[in-house]
């Protein structure tokens, strides 16, 4: 999977987390068979979250690239995409890494 956070690759330590960017911390998670690097639980929560709230009564079930522009105080703006489809949405948390705001984008 390729992760972009605002314009730079991430996901990994050497890249920066796979939600904010931030390249300080050390946790890591399987998502979707993948080993990705975070810089906490939080952004950890918050990136599986959002990605099973994407995915759910959607046919992608597959991520090639993935591209999140924003930050925690105004909200993502992320689109996912596979080799058939495209999909958009906004998506904000709150505390605990639950998700008080989502919308599909086009």
């Amino acid at each position: 999977m390729n992760i972009i956070v605002n314009g730079a690759r991430a996901g990994s330590k050497a890249t920066g987390c796979a939600l904010c960017g931030a390249t300080w911390g050390d946790h890591h998670e399987e998502i979707l068979g993948e080993d990705l690097f975070f810089c906490c639980d939080i952004c950890a929560a918050e990136f599986r979250n959002m990605i099973e709230k994407a995915l759910q009564n959607t046919p992608i079930n597959k991520i090639d690239e993935l591209r999140i522009n924003g930050n925690y105080r105004d909200g993502r703006h992320v689109v996912i995409k596979n080799e058939k489809n495209s999909l958009g949405f906004y998506v904000k948390f709150g505390p605990g890494a639950v998700i008080e705001e989502f919308r599909m984008e086009k």
